[in-house]
């Protein structure tokens, strides 16, 4: 008896994780969809032509890049210090 409540058990555990693995691919991939449509929305708000969009997006790009370096210089600095 008490085996057989168990494995009830069990398998409505088993059916409950599959419905929210399935619940968390579904808000994966809107998340997904949304990031998608604001970087869509943001490139087509570029008044640009086609020619100049590899231009301005690697100027974001290097803009991107510049915060990273700081951070890296500011560690270096930190690290000379404590020494």
């Amino acid at each position: 008896m008490r085996i057989d409540r168990l494995k009830a058990e069990l398998e409505k555990a088993r059916q409950k994780t599959a419905e929210w693995q399935a619940r968390a691919r579904d808000i994966e991939r809107q998340i997904t969809e949304q990031e998608n449509m604001e970087i869509i929305q943001a490139v087509r708000g570029i008044t640009a032509s086609p020619e100049e969009l590899p231009k301005i997006l690697g100027l974001i790009q290097s803009m991107k890049e510049i915060p990273q370096a700081d951070a890296v210089m500011k560690k270096e600095e930190t690290e000379k210090d404590e020494n």
